[in-house]
This record gives structure tokens, C-alpha cells and sequence, in this order.
């Protein structure tokens, strides 16, 4: 079975994107078997007639030559805009396994869509058909068992909104608007981390439409192999439908603290960064802190005369009693030999919703973004020179570097028991490159590259965090994310989804 996708991308499109009507020729063929493939009963179907053979679809069908089509094959990384052959919205788990078994019937390769915000570009592509189970949205909490039924399309926030009514939370991003399976079956990182693991360690149940169009549990003991693969691969196997997680007990109300640092070089950023370093290695799994670099904004709460200057933010959240939460902050807030004075500083209490909500909106849809993380085994003096030198020279004023606090929780299972291989890290870098304008892609992508690269020349390193490894695919980019894990993923791969169809939504 062929997945290639032919290049529709035309040259004076600054976006690489391919036009509308190129695609729908393309995939004339295609899309006419899509129909009868939907249809499911065998009746032919008169397309010229009644031009209606979306409705024979259990949700909504949107191809190239609709009306909708730009707004339907929009993602949030501009970067990775693309012309997929349709856009499908089932609304049932059914419905997502006639998109699967179509995909079959058509050659169609398929990336599943959740909330659209792959960084890595994993929700589109040129000449597939694109899954979206954004408009499948349930929640239910069962606070006596402690565990959350998810629906694919549901938000972090949502999410949170729904366990934290019962004080209950599953660590889960840092975002809201972000959607909980994408984040989850990459990995994911968040504040709750250190204390209770990454998003897809407490996963203890996925249900997925496999290549075969049938729907299959994966838990720790039924169908381990998939159970093990999903939690950091998990698009390359399947569209999940259905997600348990296991849910632990929050404060009220959680410590946080955000201080703003003035740099003035290199120097500077990497004095603050050792003293962070030896500062986390003495702290509880409870507490979560990390740096990062930005430009001090024009705004109030600022100094006026320090706007567009470099300063390294400390960004601390403490997953436990708010007391002690503080008391562990506090070090944090105060780095500097000499006593810094913070250009900026927020510390309070606050509901574990609102934490949550503290950058959310911070990466505005359509803008581009290519990340790339480096997971680190210890963050040496090498790396923090290194890193504080990428810090000191951002290409541009979106462009940043964050040190991500790994160890606690994280290292507690080992680096072969999911998809995830960095469970040995003391930190991950992530080299976060944001930019508006299509002209400038090559040299912020360059950026990113570089400083990953660099890091790898210097440091032992474990893997990337797969929710932030770059937009490359193909074997070599797979070994770079995945490491020592690489070659059982590809076994199981094979297994379960031998001829590729789920190769749009994945490395694998």
C-alpha cells in the first residue's frame, strides 16, 4: 500500500502550502472512492446529481474544492500548514473507524487531529486524510476511583476544569487550549511532572481505531506492546478515541512564583544558571522551576527604561502543601551572589486551573514554530556555557531557550517502559524558535538546529522530548527522538500498522 503523497506545493506560496484546486485534481480518483468507501452499503452514488456525498459520512467531510477548506485544514504552527485530500469530523468512535477503514480503501495516509497543536506538524499533511476528533468533547470523573474518561477532542483545560472540582488533577502541558491526547501520547511535560510523572504515565487505559478500523484496548496488561508504544508515539498507531487516566490529589491552591532576572551577557545568564542547577538538585520532587530567556516587554509592571533588554524568568510551581511550597520557592527567587533585583516578580497562591492558566495564549495560532529539545543526562558546566550562550543570542524577540527540570517523578520508571526515553535526564532544553513572517524561516529553523547540535557535541544526551523534536521525519529523525527505544518501536510498528497508515501522524 502506497502512502506517498505527490508534491502539490507551489512555488510562489510563501507557506509551501499547495493550491486548493491542484490538490482536488490530484486526488479526483481518490476522493470519488472516498465517497463510495463512506457510503458503506455497496449503492452507488450519483455525485454529479446530488453533489451530497458528505452527508453519507457519520459527521462532516470538507475537500478542496469547499467553500470551508482553507479554514477546515487550519493547524496552529503556520509553519507546518498543509493541503491535506480531505478533513473529516466523525463524532463517533464509529464514525472515526469508517474514516480509517476509507483511508484503506483509498490510499489515503491519515493524521489524526485533536486540538491542532502540533508543534512537530503531526495533524496535517499534504495529500492525506486528516481525522478531527476536536468535536469529541466528554469528560466524566469518578472521584471515588480516582480516574477521568476523556474524550479525544477534550482541552487541557477542560480537563482540569472537571478533576480539579473534585480536588483531583493528572499531570498534564502548560497550556489549556492545548488538547489532552496530542500532549499526552507525545509524552508531556508540565508543572505536576516532577511530582507525579509525564501526562502519559498516568495514562492507565487508551482506546484506539487501529490500522484495521477496529477499535482495541491497550492497558498494562492487554495489548502491553501497544499500551507501551502509544505513551510517546502514539499517533503512529492509531486514532485514540477514548483515554483513562489515573487522577492524584492537589492543594486548593498551589505555591507559584515568576521572577525576572537582568542579564547583561553570557556571563550573567550562565552565573544564574549554575546556581538554578545546584538549587534543583537539593530540591523536593514537588517542586517544578524553570528558567527561561525573553525581552523584557513595554508594558506596566515593567521597568520603563528596560524594555527590549534580555532577562532570564524563573517560572516555579510547587505541586504540594502551599506552605512548604514557598519555603522551597524562595531560594529561586533570590538567585544572584550579590542579590539581584528582580526586574520583575509574581509569587502568590493560586488554584491548580489557574496556574495552569498562567501562559496560556502565550503562542498565537498562525505564527511559526519549530522547537527542537535536548534531553540532557546532567546539566554540566559545558552545557550551562553553552546554553547560556544560546540564551544571550536570541535571533529573534519571540525566539527562546528553556531549561526544562526533569528527575523526581520522571526517573522513576525506566527508559525502555514507554516511548519516552529520557527518564535519566537532569534536564531538557528546549531551543523554542517563534517567528511571524515566512521569509524568515530558514534562519530561526537554523537557530534551533544549532544550538541542538551544539548541545549533543557537549553533553550526553538521552533522547528529545517528542512533543518538541523539530518538524523531520524519516528513520533518521525517529532515532534522534526516540534513542534506544527506536527499534521495538519500529517492531511494533509493524505489527500494528504494517502498511503505513498511520505514518502521517508519526516518525514510525
Amino acid at each position: 500500500m502506497n502512502q506517498e503523497s505527490p508534491d502539490t506545493t507551489t512555488g510562489d506560496d510563501p507557506f509551501g502550502r499547495a493550491d486548493a484546486a491542484a490538490v482536488a485534481r490530484d486526488h479526483a480518483e481518490a476522493l470519488a472512492a472516498l465517497a463510495d468507501a463512506l457510503d458503506g452499503d455497496g449503492t452507488p452514488v450519483d455525485r454529479e446529481a446530488t453533489g451530497e456525498w458528505r452527508t453519507l459520512f457519520p459527521g462532516d467531510v470538507v475537500t478542496p474544492d469547499d467553500d470551508r477548506y482553507d479554514e477546515a485544514r487550519r493547524v496552529w504552527n503556520g509553519l507546518c500548514e498543509a493541503a491535506p485530500a480531505a478533513v473529516a469530523y466523525p463524532t463517533t468512535a464509529a464514525g472515526v473507524a469508517r474514516v480509517v477503514e476509507a483511508a484503506r480503501e483509498t490510499g489515503l495516509g491519515v493524521a489524526t487531529r485533536s486540538g491542532g497543536h502540533s508543534s512537530v506538524g503531526t495533524s496535517s499533511g499534504d495529500g492525506v486524510l486528516v481525522c478531527d476528533v476536536g468535536t469529541m468533547q466528554e469528560v466524566a470523573v469518578d472521584p471515588d476511583a480516582r480516574t477521568a474518561t476523556v474524550d479525544p477532542g477534550v482541552t487541557i483545560g477542560e480537563l482540569d476544569a472537571a478533576t480539579t472540582a473534585h480536588g483531583l488533577a493528572t499531570p498534564q502541558g502548560v497550556a489549556p487550549e492545548v488538547g489532552v491526547t496530542g500532549l499526552t501520547l507525545g509524552g508531556g511535560t508540565g508543572y505536576l511532572s516532577r511530582a507525579h510523572g509525564l501526562a502519559c504515565d498516568r495514562l492507565a487505559q487508551v482506546d484506539l481505531i487501529t490500522a484495521a478500523g477496529e477499535r482495541v484496548t491497550a492497558t498494562a496488561d492487554t495489548n502491553p506492546d501497544l499500551f507501551r508504544a502509544v505513551r510517546g508515539a502514539g499517533g503512529a498507531f492509531g486514532v485514540a478515541v477514548e483515554l483513562e487516566f489515573d487522577l492524584v490529589s492537589v492543594p486548593g491552591e498551589l505555591a507559584m512564583c515568576d521572577t525576572w532576572f537582568p542579564v547583561d551577557g553570557t556571563d550573567d545568564v550562565a552565573a544564574l544558571l549554575r546556581e538554578y542547577r545546584d538549587l534543583l538538585r537539593e530540591a523536593p520532587r514537588t517542586t517544578n522551576v524553570s528558567p527561561y530567556v525573553t525581552r523584557v516587554p513595554d508594558e506596566a509592571g515593567f521597568p520603563d527604561d528596560r524594555a527590549g533588554d534580555l532577562a532570564l524568568c524563573v517560572l516555579g510551581v510547587h505541586g504540594g502543601d502551599p506552605d512548604e511550597g514557598e519555603r522551597a520557592l524562595a531560594p529561586f527567587r533570590n538567585l544572584g551572589a550579590d542579590g539581584v533585583d528582580p526586574l520583575f516578580e509574581y509569587a502568590d497562591r493560586r488554584p491548580y486551573v489557574d496556574v495552569q492558566a498562567y501562559l496560556g495564549g502565550g503562542s498565537p495560532a498562525d505564527d511559526h514554530y519549530y522547537w527542537k529539545s535536548v534531553a540532557v543526562e546532567t546539566f554540566t558546566d559545558a552545557l550551562v556555557d553553552h546554553t547560556a550562550e544560546r540564551m544571550a543570542a536570541l535571533p529573534g524577540d519571540e525566539d527562546t531557550v528553556v531549561v526544562w527540570p526533569m528527575g523526581g517523578a520522571v526517573a522513576d520508571l525506566d527508559a525502555g517502559a514507554t516511548a519516552v526515553p529520557e527518564r535519566d535526564a537532569e534536564v531538557v532544553l528546549n531551543f523554542e524558535a517563534c517567528w511571524s513572517e515566512p521569509t524568515d524561516d530558514d534562519a530561526h529553523r537554523e537557530w534551533a538546529r544549532e544550538s541542538a547540535d551544539r548541545a549533543r557535541d557537549v553533553g550526553t544526551v538521552t533522547g528529545e522530548l517528542p512533543n518538541f523534536s523539530g518538524t523531520e521525519r524519516g528513520d533518521e529523525a525517529a532515532r534522534d527522538v526516540y534513542a534506544a527505544n527506536y527499534e521495538w518501536l519500529r517492531e511494533t510498528k509493524r505489527r500494528w500498522d504494517p502498511d503505513g497508515v498511520f505514518t502521517p501522524s508519526g516518525r514510525l
